[in-house]
């Protein structure tokens, strides 16, 4: 099928939802509120672990260093924060040792907020969303505890501001990125985490950029900003600082999965697809359980008209994290293609409960109901409410065209393909469809040209249009 179906939507955001909890220090470190000045308070070049003798308030409330009482919390809470936020490989671990550090009621209250952000960040890893959000949602309460107003710390910040971010908070973790800036003004994993921030929650892609500099004039091989930055470019179409950013990271850190991800995603926005593929699958091989890299793999499945490799890929995607609303969109994608309207409807019905304002859904949701005839009136429900999240869009003019055809109505027919003409002349289905209202109303001549000025335009109109039913 094609027409209106033509909505693929690829993870166009995936660096920037995957960063933050990959954008880490190098060392889970703060520096004494005594450090001398130009201290780089925050920033990877420190030693000390949060929760060392004499690090934070809370230091006194846990037994004296090399206790017996301490050893084994210690070691325990070492192994669940380590040197940087959990990743895909070792989330099953670290989310292990983190409760087992908890569990033993012997960590400082500055341990605890570390320790149940970090367990958070593995549990969003291993599709425990609603534990993880248990975490974040303490992690915040017990940071709002720590931090003094008066004289804030630069790491609480900024960790609390990853919490925020991950409950959805992001306009207080913008504050909080900010005070971390405010606070130390070296603090690279603060501006990172704003630019961050702002790429992929506020598409301010020109301002994330001045973020992801910072970091690179403070640290000039960080690899995460490098990604950052790389995507940034490559989301405002400059493709050349993007891909000299991604192949930079990959040069410095070939074994990082998601630097392939994002120079395969800078490919695919330039058309390159085999290039594309290549990247994904390397994502792939170095870290199997990427579901950012199948979901885009099956993308560009569905634009070869794989369609069955594309649900075999989906379907994996699917079974590693159940929450990812793009990966039920597009299998509801190569579903509507091969023309199983009613298990495009059941995928679509997921990728809305997932993400509510993905639009698209609404409008192919909208459009499989069309094709098989039945729910009509809940197809011109979809339909109004995809007009709602994304009014300019034609597609679902021309969608709304067909239902009110199938309806009998051809008076609101003809309005909605209008509509669809005067964003688009050229659409020939629209043209096609315009005809037929037209026709119906009594216009017959007029009708007639309409759908001679479609067929110019594609030969085939007419089996297209006759394959929605009309």
């Amino acid at each position: 099928m094609n027409g209106s179906s033509k909505l693929l939507l690829a993870i166009v955001l995936v660096v920037a939802l995957a960063a933050i909890v990959e954008f880490w220090p190098k060392t889970l470190d703060r520096p004494s509120r005594t450090a001398p000045a130009g201290a780089a308070s925050g920033s990877t070049a420190l030693t000390r672990p949060p929760g060392a003798e004499g690090a934070g308030p809370s230091s006194t409330n846990r037994p004296p260093a090399g206790s017996a009482l301490s050893e084994v919390p210690e070691m325990l809470f070492q192994e669940c924060v380590r040197t940087r936020l959990p990743i895909s490989t070792d989330a099953a671990a670290r989310a292990l040792a983190c409760s087992k550090a908890l569990q033993s009621r012997q960590l400082s209250s500055e341990q605890i907020a570390l320790a149940r952000l970090t367990r958070g960040i593995a549990r969003t890893f291993l599709g425990d969303r609603e534990l993880a959000s248990e975490d974040y949602l303490d992690t915040i309460r017990r940071y709002d505890q720590l931090i003094d107003p008066t004289n804030p710390d630069a790491l609480m910040l900024y960790r609390r501001a990853v919490a925020l971010e991950a409950t959805g908070q992001a306009d207080r973790a913008l504050d909080d990125y900010g005070a971390a800036i405010k606070a130390d003004p070296t603090s690279a994993m603060a501006f990172l985490g704003r630019g961050v921030l702002m790429a992929g929650r506020k598409r301010a892609y020109e301002r994330a950029i001045e973020d992801f500099d910072k970091v690179l004039i403070l640290h000039p091989d960080n690899i995460d900003a490098l990604i950052a930055r790389g995507d940034a470019f490559s989301n405002l179409g400059n493709s050349g600082r993007a891909m000299a950013d991604l192949n930079r990271a990959i040069a410095f850190a070939p074994q990082r999965a998601e630097a392939y991800l994002a120079r395969g995603l800078a490919e695919a926005r330039k058309g390159n697809t085999i290039a594309a593929q290549s990247d994904y699958k390397e994502t792939l091989r170095l870290d199997p359980n990427n579901v950012h890299a199948l979901i885009n793999l099956a993308a560009l499945d569905c634009l070869e008209a794989k369609y069955d490799d594309a649900i075999a890929k989906l379907d994996t995607a699917i079974s590693i994290d159940q929450e990812q609303a793009r990966a039920f969109y597009n299998r509801g994608y190569a579903r509507f293609a091969l023309q199983q309207y009613d298990k495009a409807i059941a995928d679509y019905d997921m990728a809305i409960r997932l993400e509510p304002g993905l639009g698209v859904a609404y409008g192919n949701r909208a459009l499989a109901r069309t094709l098989e005839g039945r729910d009509l009136i809940k197809a011109l429900a979809d339909s109004d409410e995809a007009l709602k999240l994304q009014p300019l869009n034609v597609d679902i003019r021309e969608t709304r065209g067909f239902i009110y055809l199938k309806l009998g109505d051809a008076a609101l027919a003809l309005h909605e393909y209008d509509l669809a003409l005067e964003v688009d002349p050229q659409r020939a289905l629209a043209l096609y469809g315009r005809g037929a209202a037209k026709t119906r109303l009594g216009n017959v001549a007029a009708g007639k040209l309409d759908q001679a000025a479609a067929e110019a335009l594609n030969p085939v109109v007419a089996r297209e249009f006759a394959a929605y039913g009309l």
